[in-house]
């Protein structure tokens, strides 16, 4: 994958004999900045799990460099995944490794039997503790995740993406459980990645006054349907309106 651009066309996702995304269609550039905006249940967490094949979408198409990868095989979606990060609500994070060992564990895939047992070099360290200083954790770095607050596990799950370098930033609602200085704190971390790393990235939110801020373009899903897509600063009061209706 050589850069960030991905065109959803006509997507469609059952679960069980429930329609939860209704033939969604829309594109991202490189370099965009796209929030999904909705009420809950309005299929946004489904939307990003099926641009990473978490979710197999019934019928449309994901294309990345006009191919394909809803029918990728295991191996292709493998090397696919280290291009398109995704972070989670629940931070992923676990608790009783140190910090930097959290930021390396996509390491762990390019490592055969022998480098498992070797474990990280001291150079993958420093690779690690330079991730961390991108969100601002190098202080961090040899301190258990556990003592970490909400905030600063969102910020490891941040570096953990960086460390798969990335071409795509999927993040599902990683501000929902933060107050307000701590959102402050990822979103920014979110728009300098996007703006001096050059990295794509699509994030739902719960809050649209913070889609609209830090946003390029926002995505309005509605009953699983796309109700609008558009720069945001297009977006009218009524729209919003009728999205929360």
């Amino acid at each position: 994958m050589k850069s960030g651009k991905l065109e959803v066309k006509n997507l469609v996702f059952n679960y069980g004999e429930k329609t939860i995304l209704n033939d969604i269609s829309f594109e991202l550039s490189n370099g965009d900045f796209i929030a999904v905006v909705g009420k809950s249940g309005a299929g946004k967490s489904t939307l990003l799990r099926c641009l990473n094949l978490l979710n197999k979408p019934k019928s449309g198409e994901i294309n990345i460099l006009d191919e394909n990868i809803v029918n990728f095989n295991r191996s292709k979606l493998k090397l696919l995944r280290r291009d398109i990060a995704f972070i989670f609500q629940d931070y992923n994070v676990l608790d009783n490794l140190y910090t930097v060992e959290n930021v390396l564990t996509p390491y762990l895939v390019k490592k055969s039997i022998f480098g498992l047992i070797l474990g990280y070099s001291k150079e993958e360290y420093r690779e690690g503790v330079s991730f961390l200083k991108q969100v601002g954790l190098e202080d961090e770095a040899f301190k258990k995740s556990k003592y970490l607050s909400g905030g600063q596990k969102q910020r490891v799950a941040i570096a953990k993406a960086l460390a798969q370098n990335p071409k795509i930033l999927l993040a599902d609602e990683p501000v929902s459980s933060l107050d307000e200085k701590n959102t402050t704190l990822i979103m920014d971390t979110f728009k300098k990645l996007n703006q001096e790393n050059g990295i794509t990235v699509l994030i739902n939110l719960h809050d649209v006054n913070l889609a609209k801020k830090y946003s390029t373009k926002i995505l309005g899903l509605k009953d699983g349907k796309v109700l609008f897509y558009k720069d945001s600063e297009k977006v009218t009061k009524d729209e919003f309106e009728e999205l929360y209706n």
